[in-house]
């Protein structure tokens, strides 16, 4: 019996950040997807390459389907998660970060990703149901300037404040239903929240 034959990958390079400070190698490099690989690669997703003879840490930033680079492409050593942990924005606000204080985009991306917990990644994830806006003012409406918040974040300002916590019977639904009840109201005025 003949082995099934393996379609190459679609977009066969991925862009990859590679964990070195050095200023002259601060941008994204280029290396081959095997059809091995293509599944997981995903951008966002940890790799280790070949990057001047050793094996480092890396992030595909994205997939593309042909490269600038002359000569063959060096594979991919190994896609170490498939979990995706470098999001867009996150990439953006490194870039960012590094480029208004003049450091290297691997130092600042280093502090904005956390090291990788394979234990968490395997583990199933708790579903939790959503936390339901409470009509009106919820437990905001037990603060003297609680309305006034909400009626603020109702019209679309940005209202500053600090919460501090009164003892309620049930403290862990209260913040809860408090936060669920902020972002109802910012969301009215039609404005996001993260």
């Amino acid at each position: 019996m003949s082995p099934t034959p393996v379609e190459p990958p679609e977009n066969p390079v991925a862009r990859v950040v590679v964990d070195v400070s050095l200023p002259h190698l601060d941008r994204p490099f280029d290396y081959a997807v095997t059809a091995a690989q293509d599944l997981d690669a995903v951008p966002g997703a940890r790799v280790r390459v070949r990057f001047a003879g050793k094996l480092r840490d890396g992030f595909i930033l994205e997939r593309a389907a042909d490269t600038d680079h002359a000569g063959t492409l060096a594979p991919l050593y190994k896609v170490v998660s498939a979990e995706p942990v470098l999001t867009p924005e996150v990439d953006r606000l490194v870039r960012s970060v590094a480029d208004h204080y003049a450091g290297s985009y691997a130092d600042v991306l280093r502090l904005a990703v956390p090291p990788r917990h394979a234990a968490t990644e395997k583990a199933t994830r708790p579903q939790r149901p959503p936390v339901a806006p409470q009509p009106g003012d919820g437990p905001f409406a037990g603060y003297p300037t609680g309305p006034a918040f909400l009626a603020a974040l109702r019209r679309g300002d940005s209202p500053r404040a600090a919460w501090q916590l009164m003892p309620a019977a049930d403290p862990v639904g209260d913040w809860a239903a408090g936060l669920a009840t902020a972002a109802a109201a910012t969301l009215e005025a039609g404005r996001g929240v993260c």
